[in-house]
């Protein structure tokens, strides 16, 4: 069969395609699905987070409060000892580089 019929017979079996204002009030049912759609999804999406929330096993204020002394006691502990041995490196420093600057070394 040549490619010329096969194409006539398309054609013969295809609908004839709508008219102007068929498409036009498609297009406009189109644009008012999608936008009912798009407010469901939002509406969904903040009841989502809402139910996400809920299932959120928190922590009780006695243990936030524990862990976070914890956490502000390691940090205030480190700042002492890495203070202290600032100083101690600092005046072994000047007793062994008394005096001498870089100037002096070469």
């Amino acid at each position: 069969m040549p490619v010329a019929g096969v194409v006539e017979e398309s054609q013969e079996g295809s609908e004839p395609e709508p008219e102007a204002e068929s498409k036009a009030e498609l297009a406009s049912e189109l644009k008012k699905a999608m936008a009912e759609r798009k407010e469901k999804e939002e509406d969904s999406l903040l009841s989502g987070v809402a139910r996400e929330i809920d299932e959120i096993e928190w922590p009780t204020f006695g243990k936030v409060l524990g862990t976070s002394g914890v956490v502000l006691g390691v940090i205030f502990g480190s700042s002492v000892v890495l203070l202290t041995v600032n100083a101690v490196l600092a005046e072994l420093s000047d007793r062994v580089f008394a005096g001498k600057g870089i100037q002096d070394f070469f």
